[in-house]
């Protein structure tokens, strides 16, 4: 990985640029891939690591690469759009040709606070679920996310493991609950700490949060789900729709 022929007008930084897009878009570079770590870019591009900072940063900027705090840098999936924010996101990104994955962060239970409560059409203080999950894309976290059950629709919900299950399938497996209608609001706003170390962003990043409510067929709530998209991975399509069952 070379500059083939300096540029003195261009900065170098940009040229760096130029040449990463044009190996991914080659395909030598693939989504997932890692990039090779600062002083290994430096010593191949003869350039200062101050010079490849600026570059990476820039792409990453982009939302062409992420990266992951501890393992490194790696090039991104292509954005991707017309995430309805109604369906399930493992149906959303199965659309879209991407394989869908998890990672449980927490599962509790806890008594329904007012905003829940409202949110749920349910009593203060009623018991509900909690369930946070990473959500992936081909490996990729993509978003966080923040689900709310109440607990007398789905009772003994913690026997199941949404590492590798999903939610809606139990739902509808287990307990004849059929997701079949959702609302959705949508805010930007900016990545908390807490956000950006599970989604490989740094804290202030622009993002996608996504406030959605899912019905029965009979328009009981189901759930209440906060779900926060890196705000340059994801374009949204908002209105009203019927999901199916």
């Amino acid at each position: 990985m070379v500059i083939p022929h300096p540029q003195p007008f261009t900065p170098l930084y940009y040229q760096i640029e130029q040449q990463i897009l044009e190996e991914i878009h080659q395909g030598r570079l693939k989504p997932g891939d890692r990039l090779p770590s600062e002083p290994e870019l430096s010593r191949r591009f003869g350039v200062s690591r101050i010079t490849i900072r600026r570059a990476l940063k820039d792409l990453s900027q982009q939302g062409i690469i992420y990266s992951r705090q501890g393992k490194g840098t790696f090039v991104a999936q292509a954005r991707i759009r017309e995430i309805s924010g109604f369906r399930s996101f493992s149906d959303d990104i199965r659309a879209r040709g991407l394989t869908p994955s998890s990672k449980v962060v927490e599962f509790t239970r806890l008594s329904a606070d007012e905003v829940v409560a409202q949110r749920l059409n349910v009593e203060v203080g009623e018991p509900v679920y909690c369930l946070q999950r990473v959500r992936l894309a081909n490996d990729q976290p993509v978003a966080f996310e923040i689900a709310y059950l109440p607990v007398r629709l789905c009772p003994d919900l913690e026997r199941f493991d949404f590492n590798t299950t999903s939610l809606y399938a139990v739902l509808r497996e287990h307990y004849r609950v059929f997701p079949t209608w959702a609302e959705a609001e949508i805010e930007a706003s900016a990545a908390s700490p807490e956000v950006a170390h599970h989604l490989g962003m740094k804290i202030g990043e622009p993002v996608l949060t996504a406030y959605r409510q899912t019905y029965t067929e009979r328009f009981e709530v189901i759930e209440f789900v906060k779900s926060i998209y890196c705000g340059k991975r994801f374009t949204f399509y908002v209105g009203r729709q019927y999901i199916g069952n």
